[in-house]
């Protein structure tokens, strides 16, 4: 069984090439204990918590290292911001290439996973946060192997309000979405490397939210909340949830589901 971690995303700008391992994003992201394990299988094809699902991101991956199947189990919402995707194909990538004894770099069996994010429009960035682990600026975009990151560690306890789903393929597909989108994510880059604080991370991620048009009138109210109890709350990227510190007793004022999980350094575990 093989255990990638969850991957939010919290500033980023994209960059679209027609080689997936020079495509990617710029941005900051960090991983939780929380995540994706999967456990390769004799069974044909792709299961989610037991069923059967049509899966391209991960289905990409077996067709590239020969996998039959894969079984995927997860307690975190699809389509939500989460790097479920990134998680479940770096996953499979490991996965298989244990079972079938190919012996293959870690880091090229990233890029595969990197690869398949990029060819399916699921994400561009994920993939290399999880490779790393820990809170993860990108600041040279492509994939795993390609990228240059700064990385930093934090044993922070981060607070999760989940109100919705966002398609991450039509976001990066609108084009005008996509210029605001990158002018605010490389400025709120340069300023969090200026100073690379979890505290400053909030505040830049939040200003990136907004500038970028992300964030909508819902998820501002659950931010504005969270900052009147004291706390630091942004927007995941791509969904409609919000990350916070000290962020619990506020969420309480709004439907959605609420859990918590730690940052982790060690994204990959066997």
């Amino acid at each position: 069984m093989t255990f990638v971690s969850a991957s939010i995303t919290a500033i980023f700008s994209t960059k679209i090439d027609r080689d997936p391992k020079k495509a990617g994003s710029y941005g900051v992201g960090f991983t939780v204990d929380m995540g994706v394990e999967a456990r390769a299988s004799e069974r044909e094809g792709v299961f989610l918590n037991g069923e059967r699902v049509s899966f391209p991101t991960v289905e990409h991956v077996l067709e590239r290292l020969g996998g039959k199947g894969v079984d995927l189990r997860t307690r975190l919402p699809v389509s939500c911001g989460f790097g479920v995707s990134g998680a479940s194909a770096l996953a499979t990538a490991v996965e298989i290439s244990l079972q079938k004894g190919l012996n293959l770099p870690f880091f090229r069996l990233a890029d595969i996973a990197h690869e398949a994010e990029v060819v399916n429009r699921t994400g561009l960035g994920d993939v290399v946060t999880q490779s790393f682990g820990g809170i993860v600026a990108r600041v040279r975009p492509g994939s795993p192997s390609k990228s240059r990151v700064e990385r930093f560690l934090s044993r922070a306890e981060v607070d999760f309000l989940v109100l919705g789903q966002m398609s991450t393929k039509e976001v990066l597909g609108d084009e005008v979405k996509r210029r605001s989108i990158n002018q605010a994510g490389k400025k709120r880059l340069k300023e969090f490397l200026k100073k690379p604080s979890l505290e400053n991370l909030f505040v830049q991620a939040k200003k990136f939210s907004l500038e970028s048009g992300l964030a909508d009138d819902e998820i501002v109210d659950v931010i504005e909340a969270v900052e009147s109890r004291g706390g630091l709350a942004s927007m995941v990227m791509l969904g409609r949830s919000v990350f916070a510190l000290n962020g619990k007793g506020a969420f309480e004022e709004f439907g959605g589901d609420s859990f918590s999980a730690r940052i982790t350094g060690c994204s990959v575990r066997l």
